[in-house]
């Protein structure tokens, strides 16, 4: 397997099958499943919307020699120092209410690490949220039953 192939298939959603309901395009029939418990339960969230900058973006300043592609060619020579922002969108949330679901069936390689960095800026910025990070329809719903029951001590 080339570098590239390798470097390619990290960011892709492994064995997920994209599903459309109600007009939104999930990337997994996780995130439609849990997109309808959601919605079931009266749980108010958005889909995709709010975006953490895990990493700003910086200037690297020393000497970085890399496989840099351009065009079709790949070339061994010194990369653009410019480095960009790492960062991380999840599935659901509701911020006001202070939890985060992310649908993860079959995380890809890279996925431990933003997760890893996701929980660390969490705690640098004092946010205080609770997250779900559901594998199958099960967990799913455990996610659901312990917002709700949050929702409703909120309410006491």
């Amino acid at each position: 397997m080339s570098f590239y192939r390798k470097q390619k298939a990290l960011g892709k959603v492994r064995n997920a099958t994209p599903i459309q309901i109600d007009g939104i395009k999930f990337r997994s029939k996780l995130e439609g499943y849990c997109y309808k418990k959601l919605k079931q339960n009266n749980i108010p969230f958005k889909y995709e919307e709010d975006k953490f900058i895990l990493v700003p973006p910086f200037e690297f300043n020393n000497d970085s020699f890399e496989l840099v592609k351009k065009g079709d060619q790949k070339e061994f020579k010194r990369a653009d120092p410019r480095i960009r922002p790492m960062s991380y969108t999840p599935d659901f949330t509701n911020l006001d209410h202070g939890w985060i679901i992310e649908c993860k069936g079959n995380p890809n390689d890279a996925f431990p690490l933003r997760w890893k960095l996701f929980k660390k800026y969490i705690m640098d910025n004092d946010l205080k949220l609770d997250l779900f990070l559901p594998r199958n329809q099960k967990q799913v719903n455990a996610c659901i039953e312990q917002i709700l029951r949050k929702i409703n001590n909120k309410k006491k």
